[in-house]
């Protein structure tokens, strides 16, 4: 459900640049500005980022299970919808060289997420599945925060935008059933059938 999310708001991101400034190459991409190794990923150079720096449940949302009928010796528990507030970092992670390049794909996605705050079902038909609405809001952080951050994640500051991203998953029962492939290189982690 995170992947879908990221992956969603890239594939708009990339719909936007890709027809303001006429390219034909993807630039967004969701990838870390570093590896497990704490190394600079050489592939991501010239490249828009968008990661997960933070995942927390949503401050302004109630938790927990519901009952669904009156207790009695058999009662049917159901989940609320899950909400959850996601820092999610836009970086442009550009040479030297192309520096201002990078700024300018970043100035044009400030612009996108202002004209764009909320992704739902009426606006974005096209959302994944398990999410029923993407809400964006540009976060401030301190520049002791900030530099706190990308010492987290292991890498050397890059120009970038912090948003706070409010998820909603209508049905959270859902997303512990759903299956697809993962990506390891050597693993033997397989989904379990019900």
């Amino acid at each position: 459900m995170l992947d879908s999310c990221l992956e969603y708001l890239c594939e708009r991101m990339n719909q936007s640049i890709n027809s303001a400034f006429d390219l034909s190459d993807n630039l967004v991409i969701v990838a870390s500005p570093s590896d497990i190794n704490k190394q600079s990923n050489g592939s991501n150079e010239n490249k828009v980022l968008i990661f997960i720096s933070g995942l927390e449940r949503d401050p302004f949302s109630k938790g927990g299970n519901i009952a669904a009928f009156q207790p009695t010796s058999r009662s049917a528990i159901s989940n609320k919808p899950l909400f959850l507030a996601v820092s999610v970092v836009v970086a442009a992670n550009f040479s030297a060289s192309n520096y201002t390049d990078g700024l300018k794909i970043l100035s044009h996605l400030l612009a996108f997420f202002n004209r764009n705050p909320l992704f739902n079902r009426q606006n974005s038909p096209d959302m994944p599945e398990f999410v029923e609405q993407i809400a964006m809001e540009m976060a401030t952080l301190t520049e002791a925060n900030l530099s706190h951050m990308w010492s987290m994640l292991g890498s050397h500051y890059l120009p970038s935008c912090v948003y706070q991203v409010r998820v909603a998953i209508p049905n959270s029962e859902a997303v512990l059933l759903q299956s697809g492939p993962l990506n390891f290189v050597k693993s033997n982690l397989q989904k379990r059938e019900q």
